[in-house]
């Protein structure tokens, strides 16, 4: 085979070779051609020294920052939840358990007037009107407490405390249709007041039980929820200063110098942040999780007692207009008196003042004589005997079971402030941290870049 020799000005009729894919080429090596030409020196000048310090800065800056924004966040997510429990969701519960009684006192007031001959007297016509202004100013402050705390049960609260709103215009116009009755003499008075109390025990008072016991779990479910360590932005400052040190171990590696003042510095700051939100968790935990839990179970017990016995002198009161045995109660004196000296051991178990204490034990005590008496006058057919029992009088001006609701009143009013005294401790102990975790952050970040830059200049 024979080759043909190739000329020297074969050159002149070669054609240059075209690129697989113009369009591509033509993008790489045209709007995209700055940006690679830049990456690629990018790439080159972090796998020097001085490029590497500058890529572990600012990673360690990233993570800094970042653990730092984290917590800060939280911390004020928290302080903000607390504040809520503090002005909404405890006043709410409170103002429930008032809700309660005050519809019971009215009631009993009530009832109380038609044993009695002639109309309420000017000291219970006053106590009625003040017991229904207190239920109205209840059920607005729970209603107003629901929408600013907003949970899960919020919606249920306004729906209830709405029905109760609706029905106590309807209750009170059907006392005072048996007020007027009673004063003109008619007997069909008695059947207004009972109609009233009927919507007043199958709809108010159920409803108001419902809203008490679900403001009561609203409190201590979000005490215990926010009670919790806050595990994950402690676990980000953690890594962050896991972080810190390796870089600080690196660092010796490459310069041969074991102590970097700037780096000593951050993680000074970042183990104080730790520290503080540690110490604020603990705090936390411990007043709101182990001391409100403390605090509330005498509290919960005694508005429960408190309960019990204006219904169980509500059914002492029908009994005696309905011409029956308080056996044919709702409510047994038996399982009261049993509620009241139960709350009684336990608020007085955990250092309760003892002078109420022991007031309402002797009124309790003076009580139950007293029901054994109306019981036996109620067996015996001795109504005006039982009449006489049920009527308020005496030095004091009140009948046993009057000083008893005064009494754990009083003691609820300190058991609350008890609660509220956690609630308080626990707020104490976010204030403030959100800005100082998110300040040593921002300290910790300047620190490392103040304390590489002479190392830098080594190089640059």
């Amino acid at each position: 085979m024979v080759t043909q020799p190739v000329s020297d000005d074969a050159w002149l009729d070669e054609l240059e070779t075209r690129p697989a894919h113009p369009r591509l080429h033509g993008v790489i090596h045209g709007p995209l051609a700055g940006p690679l030409r830049l990456g690629r020196r990018s790439k080159a000048f972090a796998q020097t020294t001085p490029g590497k310090i500058i890529v572990v800065m600012v990673l360690l800056t990233a993570s800094l920052l970042a653990a730092g924004l984290s917590m800060s966040q939280s911390m004020a997510g928290r302080n903000q939840a607390l504040d809520t429990v503090r002005e909404a969701t405890e006043p709410m519960s409170a103002a429930a358990h008032l809700l309660s009684t005050s519809l019971l006192r009215a009631d009993t007031i009530v009832a109380g007037g038609f044993v009695q001959p002639g109309p309420l007297s000017e000291e219970d016509t006053r106590a009625y009107a003040a017991a229904i202004d207190t239920a109205v100013t209840a059920a607005g402050e729970i209603y107003k407490g629901a929408v600013e705390a907003d949970s899960p049960s919020s919606a249920r609260i306004e729906a209830l405390v709405g029905d109760i709103q609706r029905d106590l215009p309807v209750y009170a116009a059907l006392n005072e249709r048996a007020r007027v009755n009673q004063r003109m003499g008619n007997p069909v008075g008695v059947a207004y007041m009972s109609e009233a109390s009927g919507i007043m025990r199958s709809r108010m008072l159920v409803a108001a039980s419902e809203v008490n016991a679900l403001t009561r779990a609203d409190v201590a479910a979000e005490m215990r929820r926010l009670s919790q360590p806050q595990w994950v932005p402690l676990s980000g400052l953690l890594a962050a200063l896991a972080f810190l040190l390796l870089a600080q171990w690196w660092l010796w590696r490459v310069f041969r110098r074991r102590l970097n003042r700037g780096f000593l510095a951050a993680t000074l700051a970042v183990v104080v942040s730790l520290c503080w939100v540690g110490v604020s968790n603990y705090q936390s935990w411990r007043n709101g999780s182990v001391g409100y839990e403390r605090a509330a179970q005498p509290w919960e017990e005694l508005t429960a007692a408190r309960i019990d016995a204006l219904e169980t002198r509500t059914d002492e009161t029908f009994a005696l207009l309905r011409r029956q045995s308080v056996v044919h109660s709702s409510r047994a004196f038996d399982g009261t008196y049993a509620s009241v000296s139960g709350a009684l051991g336990t608020i007085e178990s955990y250092g309760g003042s003892q002078q109420p204490i022991d007031d309402a034990r002797a009124a309790l005590n003076t009580w139950a004589y007293d029901h054994n008496e109306l019981v036996a006058a109620l067996n015996t057919g001795s109504y005006d005997q039982a009449a006489a029992l049920l009527a308020s009088g005496g030095a004091a001006g009140e009948t046993a079971s009057r000083e008893l609701d005064a009494t754990l009143s009083e003691l609820i009013a300190s058991s609350r402030g008890s609660t509220r005294a956690y609630i308080d401790a626990s707020l104490d102990a976010t204030r403030r941290v959100s800005a100082a975790v998110a300040l040593l952050s921002v300290l910790a970040v300047m620190c490392i870049w103040l304390g590489i830059r002479r190392r830098l200049g080594e190089y640059l």
